[in-house]
């Protein structure tokens, strides 16, 4: 079991309980996706605001439950896949390494989200990607299923050296009119919270850590720590050679003399000898 870096994800209401807020910080966790995977540029960039998007849609998920998104990009083309779990664990992996978007060009292709537990899977949920960021296409997604208004922000930004210099996401969500907290219209929200999207990350990190969204004061109800966890261990690859038969491990035996696996998560290599 592959552990590394850590990041943090915060949870909790402002709008005197009218909005919820979902805040990540995750530079470490999206650097250690690039270095994992060799990403530069526009890959790396694009891996880290799906790895934000992945840990913004755990936040909810419990007990042994864990989501999985995977985006099929058609053009440009690229596969990502990341899993986090209830406890904070991320795993990511992304191909290829580089990507050449055209100028101005989003995305093309296919995002989807899985929930499951340790026996089954819980929710499957597709959303198109027609020219689309992951942020836009990711408020879709949690619009259409959540049926709540939704405004979201996720910023990667990477120095002249393709180093992350600052990875997250802010999303709030205006919650239903409900006898038991207080209230607020469409158009107030938008009204007060609209120009998010817009904003630099670094900067809506900051006012946070001062107690406030849009200067409206926030109620803390989770801080949760992040940390990138392959699930990969040798007692998993053993069992995977079991599974291929007594004929199959007598020919890899012959011919290649050991069983080398490579994690498509965290890139480590495991040997089995004869």
């Amino acid at each position: 079991m592959t552990k590394a870096p850590t990041g943090s994800l915060h949870r909790g209401l402002t709008a005197d309980g009218a909005v919820r807020f979902l805040a990540v910080e995750a530079k470490r966790l999206v650097h250690q996706t690039g270095t994992a995977h060799g990403l530069s540029g526009a890959a790396a960039r694009t891996a880290g605001e799906a790895t934000i998007a992945a840990l913004l849609m755990s936040a909810w998920i419990k007990g042994e439950e864990r989501i999985t998104l995977q985006i099929q990009g058609e053009e440009p083309r690229f596969a990502y896949m990341g899993e986090a779990d209830a406890a904070g664990n991320l795993r990511a992996r992304m191909t290829p390494a580089r990507l050449r978007p055209r100028e101005g060009q989003h995305i093309n292709g296919l995002m989807m989200a899985i929930k499951a537990d340790g026996r089954r899977e819980l929710y499957r949920g597709m959303t198109p990607l027609e020219d689309q960021t992951i942020e836009r296409a990711l408020v879709e997604h949690l619009s259409n299923s959540d049926q709540v208004d939704t405004l979201l922000r996720i910023q990667v930004k990477l120095d002249d050296d393709g180093a992350v210099r600052t990875a997250g996401g802010l999303l709030l969500e205006r919650l239903p009119d409900h006898p038991d907290h207080a209230s607020m219209a469409p158009d107030e929200f938008q009204a007060e919270f609209g120009s998010i999207p817009d904003q630099d990350i670094g900067e809506l990190h900051t006012a946070l850590a001062f107690g406030s969204i849009a200067g409206r004061p926030i109620e803390l109800l989770e801080n949760r720590v992040l940390t990138w966890r392959c699930r990969c261990s040798d007692m998993k690859v053993r069992s995977m050679l079991r599974s291929l038969g007594a004929t199959e491990l007598a020919s890899i035996r012959d011919e290649l003399g050991q069983a080398e696996v490579t994690c498509h998560f965290c890139n480590q290599s495991r040997v089995v000898d004869a």
